[in-house]
Protein backbone atom coordinates (compact mmCIF):
# COMPACT_ATOMS: atom_id res chain seq x y z
CA UNK A 1 0.00 0.00 0.00
CA UNK A 2 1.29 3.10 -0.67
CA UNK A 3 2.19 5.55 2.16
CA UNK A 4 -0.01 8.15 2.84
CA UNK A 5 1.06 11.78 3.40
CA UNK A 6 -1.59 13.86 5.50
CA UNK A 7 -4.28 11.37 4.37
CA UNK A 8 -7.11 10.68 6.54
CA UNK A 9 -9.80 8.74 4.32
CA UNK A 10 -8.94 6.44 1.11
CA UNK A 11 -11.54 7.50 -1.59
CA UNK A 12 -13.63 4.66 -2.52
CA UNK A 13 -13.63 3.41 -5.85
CA UNK A 14 -16.44 4.98 -8.25
CA UNK A 15 -18.87 2.45 -9.81
CA UNK A 16 -21.51 3.21 -12.54
CA UNK A 17 -24.56 1.94 -14.45
CA UNK A 18 -24.85 -1.97 -13.73
CA UNK A 19 -21.25 -2.55 -11.70
CA UNK A 20 -22.81 0.23 -8.94
CA UNK A 21 -26.48 -1.61 -8.72
CA UNK A 22 -24.90 -4.99 -8.67
CA UNK A 23 -22.49 -3.90 -6.01
CA UNK A 24 -25.13 -2.25 -4.11
CA UNK A 25 -27.27 -5.33 -3.67
CA UNK A 26 -24.42 -7.53 -2.50
CA UNK A 27 -20.81 -6.31 -1.62
CA UNK A 28 -18.19 -9.34 -2.21
CA UNK A 29 -15.43 -7.28 -0.35
CA UNK A 30 -17.47 -6.62 2.52
CA UNK A 31 -20.08 -9.17 2.31
CA UNK A 32 -22.40 -6.61 2.64
CA UNK A 33 -26.25 -7.04 0.81
CA UNK A 34 -28.01 -3.71 0.08
CA UNK A 35 -25.45 -2.09 2.85
CA UNK A 36 -25.41 -4.06 5.67
CA UNK A 37 -24.38 -7.30 6.50
CA UNK A 38 -26.62 -10.44 7.58
CA UNK A 39 -25.11 -9.43 11.38
CA UNK A 40 -26.37 -6.14 10.67
CA UNK A 41 -30.09 -6.90 9.03
CA UNK A 42 -30.32 -9.16 11.60
CA UNK A 43 -30.35 -6.59 14.02
CA UNK A 44 -32.02 -4.05 13.17
CA UNK A 45 -34.72 -7.00 12.44
CA UNK A 46 -34.66 -8.03 15.98
CA UNK A 47 -34.98 -4.12 17.24
CA UNK A 48 -38.04 -3.36 14.97
CA UNK A 49 -40.03 -6.70 16.06
CA UNK A 50 -39.25 -5.42 20.08
CA UNK A 51 -40.60 -1.78 18.90
CA UNK A 52 -43.08 -2.54 17.25
CA UNK A 53 -44.49 -5.19 19.52
CA UNK A 54 -44.47 -2.78 22.26
CA UNK A 55 -45.94 -0.35 20.81
CA UNK A 56 -48.76 -2.62 19.36
CA UNK A 57 -48.90 -3.99 22.79
CA UNK A 58 -48.98 -0.25 24.48
CA UNK A 59 -52.02 0.87 21.68
CA UNK A 60 -53.87 -2.91 22.92
CA UNK A 61 -53.57 -0.98 26.26
CA UNK A 62 -54.80 1.80 26.03
CA UNK A 63 -57.69 0.39 24.02
CA UNK A 64 -58.36 -2.41 26.23
CA UNK A 65 -58.56 0.70 29.55
CA UNK A 66 -60.49 2.71 27.19
CA UNK A 67 -63.23 -0.02 26.45
CA UNK A 68 -63.38 -0.70 30.44
CA UNK A 69 -64.97 2.77 30.59
CA UNK A 70 -68.10 1.23 27.51
CA UNK A 71 -71.18 -0.11 27.89
CA UNK A 72 -72.46 -2.61 25.12
CA UNK A 73 -76.11 -1.37 25.94
CA UNK A 74 -75.84 1.94 27.87
CA UNK A 75 -74.12 5.11 25.80
CA UNK A 76 -71.64 7.02 28.65
CA UNK A 77 -73.13 10.45 27.94
CA UNK A 78 -76.76 10.79 27.79
CA UNK A 79 -79.35 13.26 26.84
CA UNK A 80 -78.19 17.06 28.11
CA UNK A 81 -74.32 15.50 29.10
CA UNK A 82 -73.79 14.89 25.38
CA UNK A 83 -74.30 16.41 22.64
CA UNK A 84 -77.59 14.91 21.26
CA UNK A 85 -79.07 16.88 24.04
CA UNK A 86 -83.04 16.11 24.49
CA UNK A 87 -84.63 17.12 21.28
CA UNK A 88 -84.95 14.12 18.88
CA UNK A 89 -85.30 14.78 15.02
CA UNK A 90 -88.42 13.87 12.69
CA UNK A 91 -87.55 11.80 9.77
CA UNK A 92 -89.45 11.30 6.68
CA UNK A 93 -90.01 7.50 4.58
CA UNK A 94 -88.94 6.32 2.84
CA UNK A 95 -86.22 7.41 1.49
CA UNK A 96 -85.04 8.67 -1.90
CA UNK A 97 -83.14 6.21 -4.19
CA UNK A 98 -79.27 5.80 -3.37
CA UNK A 99 -78.55 8.26 -6.17
CA UNK A 100 -80.53 10.68 -4.78
CA UNK A 101 -80.05 10.69 -1.28
CA UNK A 102 -79.13 14.20 -0.87
CA UNK A 103 -82.56 15.21 -1.98
CA UNK A 104 -85.93 15.59 0.15
CA UNK A 105 -87.94 15.95 -2.82
CA UNK A 106 -90.88 13.10 -3.40
CA UNK A 107 -91.88 13.19 -7.21
CA UNK A 108 -93.04 10.73 -9.46
CA UNK A 109 -95.63 10.37 -12.12
CA UNK A 110 -98.74 9.09 -10.78
CA UNK A 111 -99.98 7.77 -14.36
CA UNK A 112 -96.59 5.32 -14.40
CA UNK A 113 -95.76 2.68 -12.66
CA UNK A 114 -92.36 2.23 -14.45
CA UNK A 115 -89.62 4.91 -13.95
CA UNK A 116 -88.29 6.59 -16.41
CA UNK A 117 -84.98 8.62 -17.48
CA UNK A 118 -86.99 12.15 -16.46
CA UNK A 119 -88.98 11.12 -13.84
CA UNK A 120 -89.54 8.15 -11.28
CA UNK A 121 -92.67 6.01 -11.41
CA UNK A 122 -95.20 5.36 -8.36
CA UNK A 123 -93.61 1.59 -8.25
CA UNK A 124 -90.27 2.69 -7.10
CA UNK A 125 -91.59 4.51 -3.90
CA UNK A 126 -93.80 1.69 -2.97
CA UNK A 127 -91.12 -0.06 -3.49
CA UNK A 128 -88.99 1.22 -0.56
CA UNK A 129 -92.10 1.85 1.39
CA UNK A 130 -92.41 -1.60 1.41
CA UNK A 131 -88.88 -2.24 2.45
CA UNK A 132 -89.05 0.22 5.43
CA UNK A 133 -92.15 -1.45 6.37
CA UNK A 134 -90.88 -4.87 6.42
CA UNK A 135 -89.63 -4.71 9.87
CA UNK A 136 -92.59 -4.00 11.46
CA UNK A 137 -94.07 -6.98 9.72
CA UNK A 138 -92.12 -9.49 11.75
CA UNK A 139 -91.96 -7.87 15.35
CA UNK A 140 -89.87 -9.79 18.28
CA UNK A 141 -91.00 -12.62 20.57
CA UNK A 142 -90.64 -9.91 23.58
CA UNK A 143 -93.06 -7.75 21.49
CA UNK A 144 -96.65 -7.56 22.74
CA UNK A 145 -99.46 -5.35 22.93
CA UNK A 146 -99.27 -2.90 24.92
CA UNK A 147 -101.74 -0.95 27.34
CA UNK A 148 -101.55 3.35 28.00
CA UNK A 149 -99.04 2.62 30.53
CA UNK A 150 -96.86 0.48 28.64
CA UNK A 151 -95.06 -3.22 28.82
CA UNK A 152 -93.59 -5.01 31.50
CA UNK A 153 -90.12 -5.34 32.27
CA UNK A 154 -88.20 -7.25 29.19
CA UNK A 155 -91.19 -6.75 27.08
CA UNK A 156 -91.23 -3.88 23.90
CA UNK A 157 -94.30 -2.48 23.14
CA UNK A 158 -95.41 -4.05 19.71
CA UNK A 159 -96.56 -1.28 16.69
CA UNK A 160 -99.36 -2.59 14.78
CA UNK A 161 -99.25 -1.74 11.23
CA UNK A 162 -103.21 -1.72 10.98
CA UNK A 163 -102.95 1.71 12.81
CA UNK A 164 -101.74 3.17 9.39
CA UNK A 165 -105.10 2.05 8.12
CA UNK A 166 -104.68 2.53 4.21
CA UNK A 167 -101.38 3.45 4.71
CA UNK A 168 -100.32 0.01 5.51
CA UNK A 169 -101.84 -2.13 2.75
CA UNK A 170 -101.69 -1.91 -1.18
CA UNK A 171 -99.50 0.71 -2.86
CA UNK A 172 -99.81 3.05 0.04
CA UNK A 173 -101.88 5.19 -2.16
CA UNK A 174 -98.94 6.40 -4.90
CA UNK A 175 -100.85 4.79 -7.59
CA UNK A 176 -104.11 7.16 -7.00
CA UNK A 177 -102.30 10.33 -6.72
CA UNK A 178 -102.68 10.14 -2.79
CA UNK A 179 -99.04 9.14 -1.47
CA UNK A 180 -98.31 8.23 2.18
CA UNK A 181 -95.24 9.53 4.04
CA UNK A 182 -94.39 8.18 7.46
CA UNK A 183 -92.74 9.85 10.05
CA UNK A 184 -90.89 8.91 12.95
CA UNK A 185 -88.72 10.25 15.69
CA UNK A 186 -85.02 9.54 15.83
CA UNK A 187 -84.52 7.47 19.05
CA UNK A 188 -82.45 8.95 21.94
CA UNK A 189 -80.97 6.93 24.73
CA UNK A 190 -83.55 6.87 28.23
CA UNK A 191 -85.50 10.04 26.90
CA UNK A 192 -88.77 10.51 28.87
CA UNK A 193 -90.70 13.41 26.74
CA UNK A 194 -92.20 16.01 28.54
CA UNK A 195 -95.54 15.99 27.26
CA UNK A 196 -98.30 18.56 26.36
CA UNK A 197 -101.51 16.63 28.05
CA UNK A 198 -103.20 19.41 29.35
CA UNK A 199 -105.38 20.55 26.70
CA UNK A 200 -106.64 23.43 28.62
CA UNK A 201 -102.82 24.66 29.18
CA UNK A 202 -101.69 24.04 25.62
CA UNK A 203 -98.54 26.49 24.46
CA UNK A 204 -99.78 29.05 21.52
CA UNK A 205 -97.26 27.24 19.40
CA UNK A 206 -99.31 23.86 19.38
CA UNK A 207 -101.83 24.37 16.71
CA UNK A 208 -105.58 24.57 16.82
CA UNK A 209 -105.87 21.33 14.75
CA UNK A 210 -103.74 19.35 17.61
CA UNK A 211 -106.34 20.56 19.63
CA UNK A 212 -109.48 19.45 18.19
CA UNK A 213 -108.30 16.08 17.16
CA UNK A 214 -106.81 15.45 20.89
CA UNK A 215 -111.11 16.76 21.94
CA UNK A 216 -112.03 14.43 18.41
CA UNK A 217 -110.35 11.69 19.97
CA UNK A 218 -111.97 12.02 23.38
CA UNK A 219 -108.59 11.08 25.14
CA UNK A 220 -107.72 10.75 29.03
CA UNK A 221 -105.30 9.64 31.21
CA UNK A 222 -102.50 8.17 29.86
CA UNK A 223 -103.74 8.51 26.53
CA UNK A 224 -102.67 12.05 26.93
CA UNK A 225 -98.89 11.59 26.80
CA UNK A 226 -98.03 11.70 23.45
CA UNK A 227 -96.10 13.32 21.13
CA UNK A 228 -98.18 15.66 18.95
CA UNK A 229 -97.57 15.72 15.10
CA UNK A 230 -98.60 18.54 12.40
CA UNK A 231 -98.35 19.19 8.96
CA UNK A 232 -98.49 22.14 6.55
CA UNK A 233 -97.50 23.76 3.90
CA UNK A 234 -94.68 26.11 4.23
CA UNK A 235 -96.32 28.90 1.92
CA UNK A 236 -100.03 29.90 1.02
CA UNK A 237 -99.44 28.44 -1.88
CA UNK A 238 -98.31 24.79 -0.42
CA UNK A 239 -101.03 25.41 1.81
CA UNK A 240 -103.68 25.83 -0.84
CA UNK A 241 -102.20 23.44 -3.11
CA UNK A 242 -101.51 20.28 -0.58
CA UNK A 243 -105.07 20.35 -0.31
CA UNK A 244 -106.82 17.49 2.59
CA UNK A 245 -104.58 15.17 4.43
CA UNK A 246 -105.37 12.49 6.83
CA UNK A 247 -103.34 10.97 9.72
CA UNK A 248 -102.72 7.51 10.82
CA UNK A 249 -103.21 6.89 13.75
CA UNK A 250 -105.71 9.06 14.22
CA UNK A 251 -104.27 10.89 16.43
CA UNK A 252 -102.09 11.57 14.27
CA UNK A 253 -99.06 11.37 17.29
CA UNK A 254 -96.35 8.70 19.16
CA UNK A 255 -97.99 7.67 22.21
CA UNK A 256 -95.54 7.85 25.22
CA UNK A 257 -96.06 4.05 25.86
CA UNK A 258 -93.13 3.53 23.51
CA UNK A 259 -91.08 5.70 25.70
CA UNK A 260 -88.39 5.72 26.88
CA UNK A 261 -86.55 4.25 24.34
CA UNK A 262 -83.26 2.03 26.42
CA UNK A 263 -82.14 0.03 23.75
CA UNK A 264 -83.97 -2.81 24.21
CA UNK A 265 -84.29 -6.16 22.27
CA UNK A 266 -87.01 -5.76 18.90
CA UNK A 267 -87.65 -2.20 20.04
CA UNK A 268 -90.17 -1.26 17.50
CA UNK A 269 -90.09 3.09 16.71
CA UNK A 270 -93.70 3.72 16.25
CA UNK A 271 -94.58 5.46 13.05
CA UNK A 272 -97.27 8.16 11.62
CA UNK A 273 -98.57 8.20 8.69
CA UNK A 274 -99.34 11.37 6.69
CA UNK A 275 -101.53 11.07 3.34
CA UNK A 276 -102.62 13.37 1.26
CA UNK A 277 -105.95 13.14 -0.53
CA UNK A 278 -105.92 15.57 -3.18
CA UNK A 279 -102.60 17.53 -4.14
CA UNK A 280 -102.49 19.50 -7.18
CA UNK A 281 -100.93 17.87 -9.71
CA UNK A 282 -97.66 19.35 -11.26
CA UNK A 283 -97.24 21.96 -8.21
CA UNK A 284 -94.04 21.24 -5.80
CA UNK A 285 -95.27 21.39 -2.45
CA UNK A 286 -93.43 22.84 0.38
CA UNK A 287 -94.38 20.43 3.29
CA UNK A 288 -93.31 20.96 6.93
CA UNK A 289 -94.10 18.57 9.83
CA UNK A 290 -93.33 19.67 13.14
CA UNK A 291 -93.14 17.05 16.52
CA UNK A 292 -94.93 18.49 20.04
CA UNK A 293 -93.84 18.26 23.52
CA UNK A 294 -91.94 20.59 25.93
CA UNK A 295 -88.64 18.87 25.07
CA UNK A 296 -88.72 19.54 21.52
CA UNK A 297 -86.41 22.68 20.28
CA UNK A 298 -87.67 24.50 16.93
CA UNK A 299 -85.94 26.60 15.06
CA UNK A 300 -86.74 27.11 10.96
CA UNK A 301 -83.55 28.57 10.42
CA UNK A 302 -81.80 25.89 11.33
CA UNK A 303 -83.87 22.98 10.90
CA UNK A 304 -84.22 21.75 14.65
CA UNK A 305 -87.36 20.15 15.59
CA UNK A 306 -89.10 19.16 12.07
CA UNK A 307 -89.11 17.53 8.97
CA UNK A 308 -89.18 19.24 5.61
CA UNK A 309 -89.83 17.71 2.69
CA UNK A 310 -91.28 18.52 -1.20
CA UNK A 311 -93.87 16.84 -2.52
CA UNK A 312 -94.87 16.48 -6.15
CA UNK A 313 -97.16 14.68 -7.74
CA UNK A 314 -97.44 14.14 -11.35
CA UNK A 315 -100.44 12.96 -13.53
CA UNK A 316 -101.02 12.23 -17.29
CA UNK A 317 -101.37 15.58 -18.38
CA UNK A 318 -98.63 17.53 -15.98
CA UNK A 319 -96.16 14.69 -16.65
CA UNK A 320 -95.73 15.80 -20.50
Amino acid sequence: MPEMLGGTAIKPPERHGWEAFSYFMYDPDKGAIMGRTPKSWALITVFYIIYYSCLAAFWAACLLIFFQTLDNKVPKWEMDNGIIGRSPALGVRPEQAWELIDSSMIIYNQASEVSSDEMAGWKEWVDRSTEFLEVYKKPAKNAVDCGPDGPADGKVCKFDLSELGPCAKGNYGYDKGKPCIFLKLNKIFNLEHEYYNDTAAFPEKVPQAVKDRISKQKLAGADLNQVWIDCHGENPADVEGMGDIEYYPKTAAFHGKYYPYTNQDGYMNPLVAVQFLNPEAGQLLHIECRAYADNIEYDRRDKIGKAHFELLVHNQQTAK
